[in-house]
């Protein structure tokens, strides 16, 4: 097969799930098969294609699982490392360490690695509630450190050697509110994730998923030979041109306003260059970055960062920010809507005297715009186009 991600996503076409989890469900399938056999050298530190990403969409709507189960079982299917969904720190860690193995590094010799891979389906059972020390743990093994010390139970202190954490999962919005405390929305763990955020599944699919097993078996043997990559991996001259060429705009403009995402913001570079390891993977084994995997994984970030600031629309401070975001991406989604209409379809949640404050909110950020029809004595609510 000439890309895997493009096999992929044939395979995965005729599912529920939107475009985008599958998507990224292709991308964390290539992260986990390179390990931290495959390293771009930048400056003085190496870069691993480890990453963690997180579907976000309404339980039951957008079939996060239906999408995350494929990539799953692919990446069984050539015996990549993972570990259970619902493990706790200390057995985790010793999973981890328990995964040591070595490689021949054709640019140097037998180096040693303990990589692992996480799909979990509820984000909430694997990292738990507020749970502050092992979010930090996650923020710790994103870098991929050549050496992880610990504290074991009796107090003492363990070393990982080479240790690579791979992370896909999944979760409502809602959801975040319990699992991430305040002071980590920002920085630290969240600015190490890519979000990939749906409202809505794809399409409506009656019958029962079948795959094409014969284009199953290309998938997995593209992904076993994904898996014997090893090596420094290299831009090539004008793909490293191109990419000195946006990081001197981006570091002008941030992608993102949303303070929220100032962290990210920060790291959005590490995580394009992670991508542009992957889409080299995708495609050879030559371990060259061209000017072309560049421009994919570069639209591939920006696709996804579309909609990543809807990420925590729920962990806003004041007690009407979820149903603001939620009046208004309807409003979006109509371009423009009557007061009795979103009263009809959010009269659970909104109330008249919730929609005033809802809609002087929406003014005052010129998201929207009201008048008033006389003839059908109707308030109107139109988008402003941005």
């Amino acid at each position: 097969m000439e890309d895997f991600i493009s096999g992929y996503m044939k395979f995965a076409e005729k599912t529920e799930s939107p475009t985008s989890y599958h998507l990224w469900c292709a991308i964390s399938c290539i992260a986990a098969a390179l390990q931290r056999k495959v390293y771009i050298n930048w400056g003085m530190s190496q870069i691993f294609p480890n990453m963690y990403i997180v579907l976000i969409g309404p339980s039951g709507r957008c079939r996060k699982g239906e999408a995350m189960g494929i990539a799953a079982e692919l990446a069984r299917g050539v015996g990549i490392k993972m570990v259970s969904e619902s493990i706790t720190r200390e057995a985790l860690i010793r999973d981890i360490r328990e995964s040591l193995t070595s490689y021949n590094d054709p640019d140097g010799g037998v180096k040693f690695h303990s990589s692992l891979t996480v799909f979990n389906e509820e984000l909430s059972v694997f990292l738990g509630q507020n749970d502050v020390k092992f979010l930090a743990d996650l923020t710790d093994w994103y870098n991929s450190k050549g050496e992880w010390t610990y504290r074991t139970k009796g107090q003492g202190t363990d070393k990982i050697q080479g240790i690579c954490f791979n992370m896909l999962g999944a979760t409502a919005p809602d959801w975040l509110v319990s699992i991430l405390p305040q002071e980590a929305i920002g920085g630290g763990f969240t600015s190490r994730v890519i979000f990939v955020v749906e409202e809505e599944k794809r399409a409506v699919v009656a019958p029962p998923f079948l795959p094409d097993i014969a284009l199953k078996k290309e998938l997995l043997s593209d992904l076993e030979s994904i898996l014997i990559m090893a090596g420094e991996m290299r831009f090539e001259d004008a793909a490293l041109q191109q990419y000195m060429d946006w990081y001197t705009k981006h570091s002008k403009e941030p992608a993102l306003k949303d303070p929220k995402f100032a962290g990210y913001n920060e790291r959005r570079a590490t995580h394009l260059r992670k991508l542009c390891m992957v889409c080299s993977a995708s495609r050879r084994d030559s371990r060259i970055i061209t000017k072309g995997d560049f421009d994919r994984a570069l639209q591939i970030l920006q696709s996804a960062e579309v909609k990543m600031e809807r990420t925590f629309k729920g962990l806003g401070r004041s007690k009407y920010s979820e149903l603001t975001m939620t009046v208004f991406d309807f409003i979006v989604s109509q371009e423009r809507a009557t007061r009795s209409e979103i009263l009809r379809k959010f009269y659970l949640d909104v109330d008249d005297y919730t929609l005033d404050i809802i809609s002087k909110t929406l003014v005052a950020m010129k998201a929207i715009s009201i008048t008033y029809d006389t003839t059908n004595n109707e308030v109107i609510y139109t988008l402003i186009a941005q």
